[in-house]
């Protein structure tokens, strides 16, 4: 395929662009284009979106393409990123003193501007770059497709089989909850084997809702990672179960403006993994920040290493928090043309990949962009499974993902994808292991937060202590914490985790709430009742004091609260448990009430925290 470039400029295609249009199964329909585009109108997008006016499919931007320090960047444009705190109207000033006009505000920090025509760029970059308010400042550069055109050499989608996605499969189908955004040239949003697991779509490039596919390279990725699988057409995707979200950021390359753009709408509609097939040798630091948001969010990163037969960094695939993937061929071995080294996290099926293209048809393609949504479907399976979107459980998925990778050589840090490994890994198909508790004695009055140490606890489905259910949340496959109930009695307990593959039970000891302790609200409305819930010593009286301020006097080494109320009760129970309920009038808003428990036998055997409420 022949590259077209924008008007003034005359550079030749990447070795690592699209070459020519693959064998089809079926003929793509639509003329394709090879200009180059930006996101001019990224933020017009959004606004378009919010007035809803999402049925216009505009036109895409005729772009001129430079070259800067050995990469292509659009000509007369710079992302300005201004340090945290710098206003909005310091920033303005900053674009006039410059002379820029900006074009589009692409965060709060980060915006678009456009040079004056003869403006060198470079010098003008320096200019920005000299600025104490100024982070950092950058061209907008053109990231390019990975894949690689190849002859069919399979019939069938040996991939699948080789990462062993049907065993996956068996034990969990996926979520209808848990979509991929991914980040390419669109898709074909009508394809029979896709539509069903559409889940939203966006154009960045041209600014419209529409992400149509022009080129196939997105509509390509898509079914590797989410095709409808067991459908009787076409192929199958990693993710059966799950959806994907389209972001069509241009057809041959994509600018840096067009893929923020793309990144940030991704994280706030809640994609749980982004998959980007596509880079370049420049550690582009509008992309860096964007995918830096991303991953504080929760979101799994998957990026492919690139197709150079290169050992050097290509980005955004070598940031430490996104998962790098190479190209494997059938016979687990790096395929010829995957970059490599201890950058590149894991590997999968990358060579003559049979999925879907354009006008509902199928096509092999080859490249890092093919195992790359390979490995962002997997990751997307294991996610729904886990739950909502958080970091832990990012990390958790990317953890189980590489762990369980089979061994293929040096040549990446953690072997070959294998799905049915990493299913295994984060979801045991064996019972879980408890071994400990802390504290490993349990006080009576309820409210201690306790942390569990065990194995195969990230399928947990419930926690019972003594008999009574609780709430529980996860920390990792190892650890898990819950909030103590009230002790039914003293001594012996038994806490039990089950999950889908059985039982697990950890003794433990009940013991006197030591020192006293109380449990109150923190905020409660006035005009109802408010509940103390006291612990301490069995058999001990207690009394419970009520004051205004934090005034306390020191007696027998205690801090004793000075109070405007004292309550007495009788004698702790057998457990070493009270409580008291009192109406607390409308009137009482605006306040805050002081609390104390004080134990009693013959003389002061302890005092609780103070603890306070405020009245709404």
């Amino acid at each position: 395929m022949k590259t077209s470039f924008g008007p003034g400029s005359a550079l030749p295609a990447p070795k690592h662009l699209f070459n020519g249009l693959p064998p089809l199964k079926s003929s793509p329909s639509g003329a394709e284009t090879a200009d180059m585009h930006s996101s001019a109108r990224a933020l017009a997008v959004l606004l378009l979106l919010a007035a809803g006016a999402t049925g216009q499919n505009r036109p895409d931007p005729v772009q001129t393409v430079v070259p800067w320090q050995g990469h292509e960047v659009l000509a007369g444009e710079l992302l300005v990123q201004f340090r945290p705190n710098v206003s909005a109207a310091a920033q303005s000033l900053a674009h006039k003193q410059q002379g820029v006009l900006p074009r589009a505000v692409l965060g709060p920090r980060l915006t678009r501007v456009v040079l004056p025509a003869g403006t060198d760029l470079e010098a003008r970059r320096a200019a920005y770059a000299a600025r104490p308010d100024v982070e950092f400042v950058q061209p907008n550069v053109l990231h390019h497709p990975v894949a690689v055109p190849d002859d069919p050499l399979w019939s069938t989608q040996w991939a699948l089989s080789r990462v062993r996605a049907a065993e996956a499969w068996d034990s969990w189908p996926g979520s209808a909850d848990a979509v991929v955004a991914v980040i390419d040239t669109g898709v074909d949003v009508d394809h029979p084997d896709l539509a069903a697991h559409y889940a939203w779509g966006l154009d960045t490039f041209a600014g419209d809702a529409d992400p149509d596919d022009a080129a196939g390279h997105g509509t390509h990725c898509c079914g590797i990672a989410n095709a409808v699988t067991d459908n009787g057409l076409g192929v199958a995707g990693a993710a059966p179960g799950c959806r994907f979200a389209s972001y069509r950021c241009g057809n041959t390359s994509f600018s840096s403006s067009a893929l923020v753009a793309a990144i940030q709408d991704a994280v706030a509609k809640g994609a749980r993994v982004i998959s980007m097939s596509w880079g370049s040798t420049y550690d582009d630091p509008a992309i860096r920040s964007a995918l830096q948001a991303a991953s504080d969010a929760g979101c799994l990163l998957v990026a492919a290493a690139g197709n150079d037969n290169s050992s050097t960094p290509f980005y955004p695939a070598a940031l430490p928090f996104v998962l790098a993937v190479g190209a494997s061929n059938s016979g687990d071995n790096r395929a010829s043309f995957s970059n490599y080294g201890a950058w590149v996290d894991l590997a999968a099926p990358g060579e003559s990949i049979d999925s879907t293209w354009l006008a509902g048809g199928t096509a092999y393609l080859s490249g890092t962009s093919m195992a790359t949504p390979l490995v962002a479907g997997a990751g997307l399976l294991l996610y729904g499974r886990l739950g909502q979107r958080t970091p832990a459980h990012a990390a958790a998925v990317r953890a189980a993902l590489e762990q369980s990778g089979a061994p293929v050589g040096n040549w990446v840090a953690h072997g070959r994808l294998d799905m049915a490994a990493a299913m295994d890994q984060l979801f045991p198909s064996t019972p879980p292991q408890l071994t400990s508790l802390d504290p490993p004695e349990l006080p009576a009055l309820h409210g201690t937060t306790v942390t569990l140490t065990g194995s195969g606890l990230w399928s947990t489905t419930s926690v019972t202590v003594a008999g009574a259910g609780v709430s529980f949340a996860l920390v990792d496959g190892t650890h898990l914490t819950f909030t103590a109930p009230d002790a039914p009695v003293l001594g012996p307990g038994t806490l039990s985790v089950s999950t889908p593959a059985g039982t697990d039970d950890l003794g433990f000891t009940w013991v006197e709430t030591d020192p006293p302790r109380l449990v109150v609200p923190a905020q409660l409305a006035g005009g109802s009742p408010c509940t103390w819930s006291l612990g301490g010593p069995v058999g001990d009286g207690w009394f419970l004091l009520l004051a205004l301020d934090a005034n306390t006097f020191s007696y027998a080494g205690q801090q004793i609260l000075v109070p405007l109320a004292m309550v007495k009760g009788s004698k702790l129970g057998a457990t070493g448990l009270a409580s008291l309920q009192a109406f607390i009038p409308a009137a009482a808003a605006g306040l805050a009430i002081r609390s104390q428990l004080v134990t009693w036998d013959g003389d002061l055997s302890g005092a609780s925290p103070i603890e306070t409420t405020t009245i709404d």
